[in-house]
């Protein structure tokens, strides 16, 4: 979820021309049909990825679709760094954060296949900062399970506070687990970063040159590389990364820019390509081998792709977000896992990958000899998540029978607008979807339904804080439905409203400026963006629209009822504070900052 970069072995790690000279691809161009896939479907999941780019939910993207090692479609959409009106091409480079850990894992099992050290080793016998009584329990199967009971991170706002990766690992030793190892499945990217210091300490070398040497160019992945200082060509084919939400993306970082991390991690700072990591997950459905050269022998692949626990969401115990319907999501030896069953135990796997935080993911799919890579640099939005739908309706349900909806669930599909947030007008969908009634929100997943309690509400499959409910007018037909969250209800129509005209200037500018809260409250600029005035949190990279009320000191925020925001004026007519009153009686009051 993160990248990463190394000094001292620059030179070593980048063979003369590496930078230009890309390996011939294994993965020859070929028709659709060729290899038994129709071409309307294919060409589906590309116009899914082209559409996102098209609404603005992404940035740029670089799509690969592979079946049978016989590439069908490779196609790049929108834009590398927008700014700088540079398109997205083939061949781009991005920062794919948390798919750095399969080869992290992967570098792990090459030392067991050595008989270098062992999975049920405590990570004590090779890391001192762990031989303590909150630590000593946690084993190198753990960190690579994601069971070490270690925290997310212990990486605070300065990114270079360690020198390097050893000292960084003895902090998350000496700070110990959150539970008691083996307890349960915890998403941890300090455990993974612990991992790649085991490779360090047994190996002898940095992670970044050990990956690189006995991964990376046996595999072929000439793409893929450590940033580190030096003045590697490589660098200046980096994606731009953009962060914020759908449709408000900020350029956060140049692509070509100054290394983002310090040194190599465990965790993330690998960059790739779509075509490398297809290189690498061909490796695993070939039990490790390249051509006839063996990379990993057959039982640490196995290890890999074995279903250890059933993977739940970031930071939560709430089970893991998939697309692929009759599937759930389980996680090996630092693999995400796609499967058939409940438990690890009775879990048949249909694909295996990994995904990146900055928007990449990658997906094989063993009986089927098929290899999807999407990546982006729009950091995070959902369309991984969403693209799996798409893949799986497409690519793997094909041909199967649809179940009809029942008479009783008709009423309720179709079309409804909303108008809050950000959203204008923006059509959310009601559809049928593995037997149940679903909402499809655009610019996010489409998301299950469970039957409707005694008030009608039905509450999301992902989430029971938040469910949708439908209003009937007087001739018994649907009006309009209702998102509910806590604290707030939106109400979606059936028809697109009137929007009021765009603002001008000169009649909101004395609003416009910077508003100081009080310790947590922070601070929030009152914007004029796309005739609308908006209130923005730059610390959340989110904002809400105005509404004018009838008092012109008073806006109501739209889409969110019995939220108001008024502006305070002195005797000179200066506007001097702004009070917010949210629902649940909530009051914050934020002093203007004067330039």
């Amino acid at each position: 979820m993160k990248a990463f970069r190394w000094l001292l072995f620059g030179a070593l790690l980048y063979p003369l021309g590496s930078g230009v000279a890309q390996e011939p691809t294994p993965f020859p161009p070929v028709k659709p049909e060729s290899v038994g896939l129709p071409t309307e479907a294919v060409r589906a999941v590309a116009d899914e990825v082209a559409g996102y780019v098209k609404a603005g939910t992404i940035v740029g993207g670089e799509l690969l679709i592979i079946k049978n090692r016989k590439t069908v479609l490779h196609e790049v959409y929108g834009d590398r760094d927008r700014e700088d009106k540079r398109p997205m091409e083939r061949g781009t480079i991005f920062n794919i954060r948390s798919m750095t850990k399969p080869l992290t894992g992967v570098a792990v099992q090459l030392l067991v296949d050595d008989g270098k050290l062992r999975l049920d080793d405590p990570v004590a016998k090779y890391l001192p900062g762990f031989d303590n009584d909150k630590s000593r329990a946690i084993t190198i199967r753990h960190l690579l399970t994601h069971r070490s009971g270690l925290p997310l991170t212990i990486i605070g706002a300065k990114i270079d506070q360690f020198p390097d990766l050893q000292a960084q690992a003895k902090a998350v030793g000496e700070k110990g687990p959150q539970f008691k190892p083996g307890e349960k499945f915890w998403y941890s990217d300090a455990g993974s970063d612990c991992a790649a210091a085991v490779v360090e300490k047994v190996a002898g070398v940095t992670i970044d040159r050990f990956v690189t040497e006995r991964i990376l160019r046996p595999l072929g992945m000439s793409d893929s590389f450590y940033p580190s200082a030096g003045d590697d060509p490589r660098r200046a084919r980096i994606a731009s990364l953009y962060m914020g939400r759908p449709g408000n993306w900020t350029r956060a970082r140049k692509g070509d820019g100054a290394p983002m991390y310090p040194f190599a991690w465990g965790s993330q700072t690998l960059y790739s390509t779509p075509a490398d990591y297809a290189r690498f997950l061909a490796m695993w459905l070939d039990e490790g081998k390249v051509g006839d050269k063996r990379v990993l022998s057959k039982d640490a692949v196995a290890r890999v792709l074995t279903p250890t626990s059933v993977m739940s969401m970031l930071g939560s115990d709430a089970a893991h977000l998939t697309g692929f319907s009759d599937l759930k999501a389980f996680y090996g030896h630092m693999s995400v896992l796609h499967a058939t069953g409940t438990t690890p135990e009775q879990a048949r796997v249909v694909a295996f990958g990994h995904s990146g935080s900055d928007g990449t993911c990658a997906w094989a799919f063993p009986g089927r000899d098929l290899i999807v890579c999407y990546f982006t640099q729009s950091r995070g939005q959902m369309t991984t998540i969403r693209l799996e739908s798409v893949l799986d309706r497409e690519l793997l349900q094909a041909g199967r029978p649809r179940a009809p909806v029942p008479e009783e669930l008709k009423p309720y599909l179709g079309t409804y607008y909303a108008n809050f947030m950000h959203y204008k007008n923006t059509p959310f969908r009601v559809v049928f979807q593995n037997g149940r009634l679903a909402v499809d929100i655009p610019d996010q997943l489409v998301f299950e339904l469970r039957d409707p309690d005694k008030d009608g509400q039905r509450a999301f499959v992902a989430s029971d804080k938040i469910s949708i409910g439908f209003a009937k007018g007087r001739d018994g037909k649907v009006s309009s439905m209702q998102l509910k969250q806590p604290g707030v209800t939106f109400e979606l129509t059936t028809s697109p409203v009137k929007l009021p005209a765009p603002l001008k200037k000169e009649a909101v500018e004395k609003l416009l400026g910077t508003y100081q809260g009080d310790g947590a409250d922070g601070t929030v600029e009152v914007v004029l963006k796309d005739g609308t005035l908006r209130v923005s949190v730059p610390a959340a990279g989110a904002d809400v629209e105005l509404a004018p009320r009838t008092d012109p000191a008073s806006w109501e925020v739209r889409g969110i009822p019995g939220a108001v925001f008024t502006f305070q004026v002195n005797k000179d007519g200066a506007v001097v504070s702004l009070t917010a009153e949210l629902p649940g009686g909530k009051r914050i009051v934020r002093n203007r900052v004067e330039k």
